[in-house]
C-alpha cells in the first residue's frame, strides 16, 4: 500500500555507486526530490526488483513544497512544474561490470509522475531500487535535512561525495575526477573558476548547513592544480 510521506528529519542509506552516478542536467530542486523519494525505499522493495516491478510513492504537494522552499501562494504550481520536468530526465548510474571496472548505464529515475488532488504519485524505475536496498559495506548514510538545507547542485553533490569519506576524514580527488563527478566536463574550463564558483561556494554552504566541516588543499605540478585534498571533520 502506498503511504503519504513528509520531508522531516529522515536518515537513510544509499550505495556509493549511486552517490558517484552522474546527474548532469538536474536542478537543485530536482535533486532534492530524488533524495526525498530515495529515502522512502526499503529492503522490502527487493521483491519489486525480482519481479521487475516499479515502486510507487505518493507525497503531498505541501510536503514537496516544504522541501523545495516554494512560496505558499504558488507552491502547487511550482512543485507540479518541477515534477513534469523530472519525468523526462535521465541519469548515468554507476555500476561495477563483470571485470570489476566502473561503468555507467543511462536510465530514467522515474517512469511516470502523476498529480491529482494535490497529491503526487512517483513511479520509480525498479532498476534504480538496487542502489538503496541490500546494501553491502559500500554505502553511505545521509540525513535528508542536510540535503534540504543546501541550495546548489554542486553543494549537494560534493556533500555526498565527502560524506562517503567521513570516517576516513579526508578524500583526494583529481581535477579530472571532480569534473566528471560534478558534471563539469563542458563547463568552467579554468580551475580558478571551479575553485571559486564550485568548491568554495559549496564548502561554504556545507559548513554552514550540514554536519560536516570541510577544508581543502590543492596539489600542483608547476602552476597547474592536479588534485584536491578535502579534509572532513564533524561540524
Amino acid at each position: 500500500m502506498n503511504e503519504i510521506i513528509n520531508s522531516n528529519d529522515i536518515l537513510y542509506s544509499q550505495s556509493n555507486n549511486f552517490i558517484e552516478s552522474r546527474f548532469s542536467d538536474f536542478t537543485v530542486l530536482e535533486l532534492k526530490i530524488i533524495e526525498l523519494l530515495a529515502s522512502q525505499t526499503t529492503n522490502a522493495d527487493k521483491t519489486l526488483i525480482a519481479k521487475k516491478q516499479n515502486k510507487f510513492i505518493t507525497i503531498r504537494a505541501i510536503d514537496l513544497a516544504q522541501l523545495i522552499n516554494a512560496n505558499h501562494k504558488n507552491m502547487y504550481a511550482v512543485a507540479k512544474n518541477i515534477a513534469n520536468q523530472l519525468v523526462s530526465k535521465k541519469a548515468e548510474f554507476k555500476y561495477i561490470d563483470k571485470n570489476g571496472n566502473s561503468a555507467y548505464k543511462v536510465s530514467n529515475f522515474f517512469n511516470n509522475i502523476t498529480y491529482q488532488n494535490n497529491i503526487f504519485e512517483f513511479e520509480i524505475n525498479y532498476a534504480v531500487l538496487i542502489y538503496f536496498i541490500n546494501l553491502n559495506s559500500y554505502f553511505t548514510q545521509v540525513n535528508l535535512k542536510y540535503i534540504a538545507a543546501l541550495n546548489s547542485t554542486y553543494a549537494i553533490r560534493l556533500y555526498k561525495l565527502l560524506k562517503q569519506y567521513q570516517t576516513i576524514k579526508s578524500r583526494v580527488i583529481t581535477v579530472e575526477e571532480l569534473r566528471l563527478l560534478l558534471s563539469l566536463t563542458d563547463k568552467l574550463k579554468q580551475f580558478s573558476d571551479i575553485r571559486k564558483k564550485v568548491i568554495e561556494t559549496a564548502i561554504k554552504q556545507i559548513n554552514k548547513s550540514t554536519d560536516l566541516n570541510i577544508t581543502y588543499a590543492e596539489h600542483k605540478i608547476g602552476r597547474i592544480t592536479q588534485s584536491i585534498t578535502f579534509n572532513i571533520n564533524k561540524n
